[in-house]
């Protein structure tokens, strides 16, 4: 049977350093890193901590990110965590 959990969340991004790279030279190659902050609320109530990099190019519309996010909250009336995965061109 499945079950359908529904709700809505805020989420903050805010900007990292790219590792290995200064700022100048991650602007120049178009690569990005994000920290990701969400609270959810609704059927699931729970928060998340994670992280996401993209790559873009000087095509409008082109652009790649992966992402991931362990989200720890409970869900009809259980504790836990779990992690997700985002993929995205």
């Amino acid at each position: 049977m499945t079950q359908l959990a529904k709700g809505s969340f805020t989420v903050k991004l805010q900007p990292m350093s790219f590792e290995g790279m200064d700022s100048g030279s991650a602007a120049e190659s178009k690569l990005g890193r994000m920290s990701i902050d969400k609270e959810i609320v609704g059927d699931l109530v729970a928060t998340t901590k994670g992280q996401m990099l993209s790559a873009m190019t000087g095509t409008k519309g082109s652009a790649g990110y992966v992402a991931i996010e362990r989200v720890t909250g409970t869900l009809a009336g259980k504790r836990g965590s779990f992690v997700l995965q985002h993929t995205g061109m």
